[in-house]
């Protein structure tokens, strides 16, 4: 709205549809200064509805960004959390069935069982540990130092002198051939019954 300018019938009938406007006149004191803007041809008028107009739109703008804020926090923690529960799935703390016992009651001590001296004695299951053996030297280190040093790719990458995107696809490529070799256990296993 200009200053200075009298808000005719076409202007207030325009604002009738704007769903901005209507929010804004909500409120006592917008209500009151619009009408008087709209019925008296007094520019001070006109020029203290356009003040308040300025700093109702400014924190609408205000609520819209924080809003929007919030929401791109929250995605990003969301993903950030689905990442974190796909690369370790198992929480060691979560009860199993119905004991109660949690994970981590089933697992040995290092005082009982000693230290494990290399990653591949750390396989429980047979098929694995057979599958592991058959993985490349390359492929070997990145699971060791992705799993029992917890490196990241990249900093697995700049330890081979390689690119991150390799260090990511050689440790996928190893995690499938174990998977494959878990299978393969469980078929032999669930056949061998």
């Amino acid at each position: 709205m200009k200053n200075g300018c009298r808000l005719t019938n076409e202007m207030y009938d325009d604002l009738k549809g704007n769903l901005l406007f209507k929010s804004f006149i909500q409120e006592e004191k917008h209500w009151t200064s619009f009408m008087e803007a709209y019925v008296s041809e007094d520019r001070e008028a006109v020029n203290k509805l356009n003040s308040l107009f300025q700093k109702y739109y400014t924190e609408i703008r205000f609520i819209a960004y924080v809003t929007k804020l919030i929401r791109y926090t929250a995605i990003n923690f969301d993903r950030k959390r689905r990442l974190g529960h796909l690369r370790f799935p198992l929480m060691l703390d979560q009860p199993v069935g119905m004991s109660g016992d949690a994970w981590i009651d089933f697992i040995e001590s290092t005082e009982t069982c000693g230290e494990t001296n290399s990653f591949a004695e750390s396989f429980q299951q047979k098929s694995l540990y057979l599958g592991y053996t058959r993985l490349t030297p390359k492929q070997k280190e990145v699971l060791e130092l992705f799993y029992r040093y917890e490196a990241s790719d990249t900093e697995i990458a700049k330890m081979a002198g390689i690119s991150q995107q390799a260090a990511s696809r050689r440790r996928k490529r190893a995690l499938e051939k174990l998977r494959e070799a878990g299978k393969e256990g469980v078929n032999e296993h669930n056949y061998g019954n």
